[in-house]
């Protein structure tokens, strides 16, 4: 297999796992917390990335100091604090496939908040696709036909918390960017998601939350998939792939997250989505993936991807 063949094969292997993140948190069971599902989630995920960090730090030229540690905990705090907390919340709440498509319009908030934080310019077909993905969105939530039923606990409130989900993660990765481009990925990553899961581990003690999940063979094996795997393996996968591929290119696997986590959870929990939803999952993947495409500049898509961080996990 050549490196390029095996850099596709890691990003869609990323991607597929991610796909997975909804339908493994229904897995474990109505009766589980988002809480100790994040706490551990992100904990064993950023100890599976930190020896790949500490092995990068051997070679880096530049070493953080203190205070940029400090600032990727402060980052973790949105990441997994905020951003993946509702994620699973919008999951716990509501419909898997749903909030599996309202988290993976993140990029449509990333070029918004680059817009207003780093004053990066949006071409006239970027601005057409980040509207489309809008309209996308709004179709979503406007063909849901299950509002009120019994079987969800409450589908408008999973809604609300995955649009959230979504916006926090795409102000995370703009504000991550000057970070990653300093100290590199995985050292960036691995600190945030260890400083927000022992700032979320702290919260649930200082609260009383649950930090226990119901043992069990199945729950642990899900929750060393979602942690290992989904939170740690993914990760270093898609950042080999992106090194090869460069940003723009990796960054197209983003848009099948959509697709493969609705037919997931069509298959596995029956979530039939409703036509016009399915149509609204087209819109949003083609209006992101034209402001993807189409940049102004056509150097940003052959990037090296030095800067770029990943999709919602």
């Amino acid at each position: 297999m050549t490196s390029r063949s095996r850099a596709h094969l890691y990003c869609f292997l990323a991607i597929l796992s991610w796909s997975t993140i909804e339908l493994a948190s229904k897995f474990l069971g109505p009766g589980v917390s988002p809480y100790p599902l994040t706490v551990w989630r992100f904990l064993i995920g950023g100890l599976v990335i930190l020896p790949f960090a500490l092995r990068g730090l051997k070679t880096s030229r530049r070493r953080p100091k203190p205070a940029d540690l400090f600032q990727m905990c402060l980052l973790g705090l949105l990441n997994v604090c905020v951003s993946m907390l509702f994620l699973q919340m919008s999951v716990y709440y509501g419909k898997a496939s749903v909030s599996a498509v309202l988290v993976s319009s993140n990029p449509l908030f990333v070029s918004i908040f680059a817009l207003l934080i780093l004053r990066e310019k949006l071409s006239l077909p970027q601005v057409f696709g980040l509207v489309l993905a809008l309209v996308g969105i709004a179709l979503l939530v406007l063909g849901e036909g299950d509002f009120g039923s019994a079987k969800y606990l409450d589908l408008p409130l999973s809604i609300a918390l995955g649009l959230v989900s979504s916006l926090t993660f795409g102000l995370y990765t703009v504000l991550t960017k000057r970070l990653i481009e300093t100290h590199g990925k995985t050292l960036t990553n691995s600190v945030s998601f260890l400083g927000g899961a022992a700032a979320l581990f702290i919260y649930s003690v200082a609260t009383g939350k649950p930090l226990l999940i119901p043992f069990s063979w199945s729950s642990a094996a899900i929750m060393l998939y979602l942690g290992a795997i989904v939170s740690g393996l993914s990760y270093l996968m898609f950042f080999e792939g992106m090194a090869c591929l460069g940003a723009g290119q990796a960054s197209l696997y983003f848009f099948l997250k959509p697709v493969l986590a609705s037919l997931l959870a069509l298959l596995f929990l029956r979530e039939a989505l409703a036509p016009l939803q399915l149509v609204a999952i087209f819109v949003i993947v083609a209006g992101l993936t034209l402001s993807r495409v189409l940049k102004s500049s056509p150097n940003k898509l052959k990037s090296s991807g030095k800067g770029a961080s990943a999709p919602a996990p």
